[in-house]
């Protein structure tokens, strides 16, 4: 019986695999949208203006989905880090 309760009392995921799992998730939306929206761009017809202004937003919205995926890393270090002092 005690093993059992023990079993049932063992975390079985860290505390910051939820931040890492977010890290992914908006690592791989960035990614995503970067190569949907160019492989979407020609069908658009752009004129080169235009399409180099796309691709940039493209390429900070992948940037940017990536470095909040990061931060919510860091956040959660840091919090666990203020818990420990």
């Amino acid at each position: 019986m005690r093993s059992i309760s023990k079993l049932l009392r063992t975390q079985l995921i860290g505390k910051t695999t939820g931040a890492k799992i977010l890290q992914a998730a908006l690592t791989a939306v960035g990614v995503f949208t970067f190569i949907a929206g160019t492989l979407y761009l020609p069908s658009l017809s752009p004129t080169r203006i235009e399409a180099i202004i796309v691709l940039l937003l493209l390429g900070i919205m992948a940037l940017a989905c990536t470095a909040v995926g990061q931060l919510a890393v860091i956040v959660e270090s840091l919090r666990r880090r203020n818990e420990n002092h």
